[in-house]
């Protein structure tokens, strides 16, 4: 949950709310925030999540499989025998049709690797929740829910929470008076390809996943003290040429000590 959080978040544990006042290396430091709406708690660890690759194969499967869900008798038929051929039973080829079909009547449309769907609705407090359905995997939906969550702050001067997964995004919008009634988002979560990396660096430097990896980079330069004295590991270990090299590319403006560049470039 740590990777996901930042200082601000609001978290229920137990019938309690609690507000983080800061993140250190081995713990998180919370104050009571009675009757303020929060987050259950998580864990999924660091994981690289479903790569980009399987997210679009996972997408196409969709839109094959989707295509029979408003289509005659006849064509799924055709869909049921390519589940039977992967190994699904007729409960699970049941099942599965049944699943797209109620997104379908929901929203009208499957999200495929060539279809993204923006759905909005309220949550049982009133805020409204933004889902991105997208198929392409964590490793995509990362830095693009903090890239989504920071234009929003920017532009309407709300804290916008926000969570990826490997089927999409959802963001948190407090229940506040918007301006002409809840904005339009679909210009939000559309990213310029040429300005999509600047947008994601500037705010991968206030996230808790960068602190994590600031401080596996600096042990791994020496810079931290360690438990046991004398038993460091060495430099050669650490100090990888392509690492290195990469480092030393990074712009200047980022600063050109060793930790810090290579905690960007992971």
């Amino acid at each position: 949950m740590v990777y996901e959080s930042r200082v601000g978040d609001v978290f229920v544990l137990g019938s309690s709310s609690w507000r983080i006042v800061d993140i250190e290396r081995d713990r998180v430091l919370v104050v009571p925030a009675p009757g303020a709406p929060g987050r259950l708690p998580f864990w999924k660890a660091d994981s690289l999540g479903r790569p980009a690759e399987l997210g679009r194969a996972h997408g196409a499967f969709v839109r094959e499989i989707g295509a029979a869900v408003a289509s005659p008798p006849s064509v799924r038929g055709v869909a049921e025998r390519r589940l039977a051929d992967i190994g699904l039973d007729r409960y699970a080829s049941d099942n599965l049709l049944a699943y797209l079909a109620e997104q379908h009547d929901a929203t009208g449309v499957l999200p495929d690797e060539k279809t993204l769907l923006l759905e909005r609705f309220r949550d049982e407090l009133g805020d409204w929740r933004v889902v991105l359905h997208s198929p392409y995997g964590a490793a995509v939906h990362a830095p693009w829910a903090l890239a989504i969550a920071a234009r929003m702050r920017e532009r309407y001067g709300v804290d916008v929470q926000a969570q990826h997964a490997d089927d999409g995004i959802v963001l948190r919008l407090p229940d506040v008076e918007y301006e002409g009634g809840l904005p339009e988002l679909a210009d939000l979560v559309v990213l310029d390809p040429d300005t999509v990396r600047a947008e994601v660096t500037d705010q991968l430097g206030g996230s808790a996943v960068f602190a994590a990896r600031f401080r596996e980079c600096a042990a791994r330069a020496l810079l931290l003290p360690r438990r046991q004295i004398g038993r460091s590991a060495p430099r050669s270990c650490w100090r990888s040429p392509p690492a290195t090299r990469t480092a030393r590319s990074w712009p200047r403006r980022r600063g050109n000590a060793w930790p810090t560049c290579s905690t960007w470039t992971r």
